[in-house]
């Protein structure tokens, strides 16, 4: 069988390629473009021109200087980028660890029949729903010294004169935490708990039959069915929060010191604080590298773990 029966424009067209060809994909890419050019224009762009700006010295009114690969140098060179990167990855990884389980145990709890679930739903699901801005500015009273209710309650219960959460470094990368987690959390709990309800119950049935009890149904049928929609979720949220700037910057400036210092902070302090544009520009590329090995990573699993079910 001939995979060659049609030509364009005098150019012999394999027939699997034939669509990409055709009169109805090439309207579909006309009615395209001005996304596509909208989506360069705000996208690739930038990040041409923050790669480009990291090999110079940016002068502001003067012209710039090409400096060659110095910017990198000195990044890895600072010290103070190392803990910003081990805070990063604390960051990160401990932050999607916790909405994962806190949003699987409310789906599991809410996948259950019981009076009032629906508006249990509803307010489970708020905090996704209210800005950054607002939850960095209320969890910041909540965590407050003097008026904070945590503290209060502290005080009440006979735990002493209070913690503070926001202004010690033992304390202060895990406070900004318990504000994201919570803010968070109803993403894994809804995307979890739209997958169970996709789970045939005529499984649960057949193997309450076989005497498994209520463990081994979540081991051994939710879990496995959880995994596709798992892997994606935590796809997406661990690269959110790798990038996310608001709450770190707004309860703690990344202080004290530099104890929940992250990374898009520490670029936003080197660019608009010290000026060093160029500087931010490198620890921005690095922090590109981070992002795109981390969502190839996931990416493989995802090919590997789900791709073939």
């Amino acid at each position: 069988m001939s995979n060659t029966t049609s030509t364009f424009g005098g150019i012999t067209i394999p027939e699997e390629y034939q669509y990409w060809f055709s009169k109805e994909s090439l309207w579909g890419w006309v009615f395209l473009l001005p996304s596509l050019a909208a989506l360069g224009l705000i996208s690739v762009v930038p990040i041409l021109r923050g790669i480009a700006l990291s090999f110079y010295e940016y002068g502001g009114l003067r012209e710039d200087v090409f400096v060659g690969l110095e910017n990198y140098v000195e990044v890895f060179g600072l010290p103070d980028f190392w803990v910003v990167m081990k805070n990063t990855f604390v960051w990160s990884f401990a932050s999607v660890v916790l909405m994962a389980a806190i949003g699987l145990g409310f789906a599991v709890l809410l996948n259950r029949e019981f009076k009032g679930r629906s508006i249990a739903t509803t307010l489970l699901l708020l905090p996704w729903t209210i800005p950054f801005i607002a939850v960095a500015l209320n969890w910041t009273l909540l965590f407050n010294y003097e008026l904070g209710m945590f503290n209060g309650l502290m005080k009440v219960l006979g735990f002493g004169e209070g913690i503070p959460w926001l202004g010690r470094s033992r304390y202060a990368l895990f406070s900004v935490m318990v504000a994201y987690v919570w803010r968070n959390f109803p993403f894994f709990m809804i995307t979890f708990l739209a997958a169970m309800k996709g789970i045939p119950q005529d499984l649960y049935e057949a193997a309450r039959v076989d005497g498994s009890n209520r463990l081994d149904l979540f081991r051994h049928i939710t879990l496995p069915f959880l995994q596709p929609i798992g892997v994606v979720t935590t796809l997406l949220m661990s690269l959110w929060t790798l990038n996310h700037f608001t709450l770190v910057f707004v309860m703690t400036d990344g202080g004290p010191g530099n104890s929940s210092m992250v990374l898009p902070v520490y670029i936003y302090r080197q660019a608009f604080m010290h000026s060093n544009f160029g500087l931010a520009a490198a620890i921005a590329v690095v922090m590109l590298v981070i992002m795109l090995g981390y969502g190839m990573v996931y990416l493989r699993l995802y090919q590997e773990e789900v791709g073939g079910k």
